[in-house]
């Protein structure tokens, strides 16, 4: 989820789905969606997904209309993500089959949790028999399928625990310690 020139803090707001004229007023969800800058196409995917269900996403992940140019991990850490993943409300996450062990992804997730962020992954299109990342496995509130009902449902927070065809999975217990 790093690409490749400086992105502006506070976030910029892109994604917003608002129809001018339009009397339905979307819901809106402050979200950071953690994922691999080679699936870039599933964010739009994602946000186009759930406009059709009158929801917007404004999303301060890095993606490629949103990149930077930094290459020193404790700045981007520091300066680009963690203030993108405090802005937002939850953070969602795109497993596909090489989200496991991707170092940004794990530690999105693993700095999201620490700042008591609900996380919820989404299973791409095509995701079948992949390997969910560790840290999403310990942390995450809920797991759904690529269905904007599941992730809508998830998002006003209804846990729920699937496979990427929408059938039931075991549930992780995730323990959280307030302050």
């Amino acid at each position: 989820s790093v690409g490749s020139a400086l992105t502006v803090t506070p976030p910029s707001y892109h994604g917003e789905n608002r129809s001018e004229g339009s009397e339905a007023v979307p819901d809106v969800h402050n979200v950071f969606i953690s994922h691999r800058h080679e699936d870039d196409a599933l964010v739009s995917d994602l946000k186009s997904l759930l406009a059709d269900r009158n929801v917007a996403i404004r999303d301060s992940s890095i993606t490629s209309e949103t990149p930077n140019n930094a290459n020193n991990e404790a700045y981007i850490k520091s300066t680009i993500l963690a203030p993108n993943i405090n802005w937002a409300g939850k953070v969602i996450v795109i497993i596909t089959p090489d989200t496991k062990n991707h170092q940004w992804v794990d530690w999105e997730i693993e700095y999201a949790e620490k700042q008591g962020k609900e996380i919820i992954g989404v299973w791409a299109p095509g995701s079948e028999g992949c390997d969910v990342p560790e840290p999403l496995e310990q942390h995450a509130d809920s797991i759904v399928s690529w269905d904007a009902d599941r992730i809508v449902g998830a998002l006003e927070g209804n846990q729920k625990w699937e496979q990427p065809d929408g059938t039931p999975r075991t549930p992780q217990f995730v323990n959280r310690v307030g302050c």
